[in-house]
This record gives C-alpha cells, sequence and structure tokens, in this order.
C-alpha cells in the first residue's frame, strides 16, 4: 500500500489554515477592529409613585462621571424641563393618570437620548 500523499495533503491544508487564521488576526489589529470600546454612559432614575397624585423622580449614579443636562421629562405627553440634574436631584411631578407613562430624555456628555421610559 502507499500511502505518501497523505501526509503531505493534511500539511497544506493546516498551512493554509494557519494562515488565514493569522491574516484575520493582523487584518483586525490594522483595521482598528480590535480596539477599545468606550463604556456607555447611562444615568440611573428612580421613580416612585408617592400617591395618586404626585410621581417622584431621583436621579442616581450607576457608576462613572457624567453630565446630565437638558432633560426633558414627559407623563402622558404633557412634558415638563429641567436645566442640569446632579446626582440625588428630586423632581416632584403632579400627575392626573394613574398608572403613568413616564419618558426621560436627557443630553449625557453632550449626547442625547432617552434614558428611561417606564410606567408607574
Amino acid at each position: 500500500m502507499n500511502e505518501k500523499g497523505v501526509s503531505p495533503v493534511i500539511g497544506v491544508i493546516l498551512m493554509v489554515a494557519i494562515t488565514v487564521i493569522l491574516a484575520a488576526v493582523i487584518a483586525s489589529f490594522v483595521f482598528g477592529l480590535g480596539g477599545t470600546v468606550k463604556p456607555a454612559k447611562t444615568p440611573g432614575f428612580s421613580v416612585t409613585r408617592v400617591n395618586a397624585s404626585l410621581v417622584q423622580v431621583v436621579l442616581t449614579n450607576l457608576g462613572g462621571a457624567y453630565n446630565v443636562s437638558d432633560c426633558n421629562v414627559t407623563i402622558g405627553g404633557a412634558g415638563s424641563i429641567s436645566d442640569s440634574w446632579s446626582v440625588g436631584t428630586v423632581l416632584n411631578i403632579t400627575t392626573s393618570t394613574v398608572p403613568s407613562h413616564i419618558v426621560i430624555r436627557c443630553k449625557v456628555d453632550g449626547v442625547d437620548q432617552v434614558v428611561l421610559d417606564t410606567t408607574v
């Protein structure tokens, strides 16, 4: 039996596989695909219904330093705007609807985003 042809074929397949893997790793570094990703800065808001007509919104810190400004709090279509919030800021909102759909849209470090969408 002549099995001399099996070993070179396997060797060539392994060499091609190693070359493709090395090329993919090098390309990821060259094109920046392996770069660092900035963590999302998301402030936390706790929303509590105090009674049938009062909702309390408090800004909490979920880690990291960020600047929260130009917040627009919308409850069932009616909005109130607060310039900037710091950790621990309390906003009391009077509402006549139970339950109330609350959407908070703020600029976090200058980027406009929805930071809360909930029903209380």
